[in-house]
């Protein structure tokens, strides 16, 4: 009995160590109520960023598990219902490994009839903070969310 407790173990740690966990550990730190700390936009090539705190102040995103997620637009006090994926991007390079975690997110505005998407790299993500960085065709965004629960 205790070498089958052995086994379990072993083979819960050698699962938690594969790409497919670390994706779910990260998943799993997203699921949740989140609010905008901080906003900036920079286009390419310029010396400053500028802060877009405004237009997010009050915004929040819940993730939930099963990928239906939920943005308040604390401007408009509406709720736009959407869904949310994490992907794990792996590149193999001559001097070394690089993981990238994107987080994709779209959202339908019934307000406007439109959709509204964020394709995000998800540069930190913590159990309580999660910092992404959205790219357009002249810059780069940057967010940083704090959890609220």
């Amino acid at each position: 009995m205790k070498q089958l407790v052995y086994f379990g173990i072993l083979i819960l740690f050698l699962s938690s160590c594969t790409e497919r966990g670390r994706l779910e550990r990260r998943a799993d730190r997203i699921e949740g109520k989140w609010y905008f700390d901080r906003a900036f936009y920079k286009e390419d090539n310029a010396l400053f960023r500028n802060n877009l705190m405004e237009d997010y102040r009050g915004d929040q995103i819940i993730f939930h598990e099963d990928g239906f997620a939920e943005y308040y637009d604390a401007s408009l006090d509406a709720y736009f219902g959407g869904d949310w994926i994490l992907t794990l991007h792996k590149y193999n390079y001559h001097d070394g490994s690089e993981r990238i975690y994107t987080l994709d997110m779209e959202f339908y505005d019934y307000i406007h009839r439109d959709r509204f998407s964020i394709y995000s790299d998800a540069v930190k993500i913590g159990l309580n903070n999660l910092n992404l960085e959205s790219y357009d065709d002249f810059g780069t965004y940057t967010f940083k969310l704090n959890k609220i629960d």
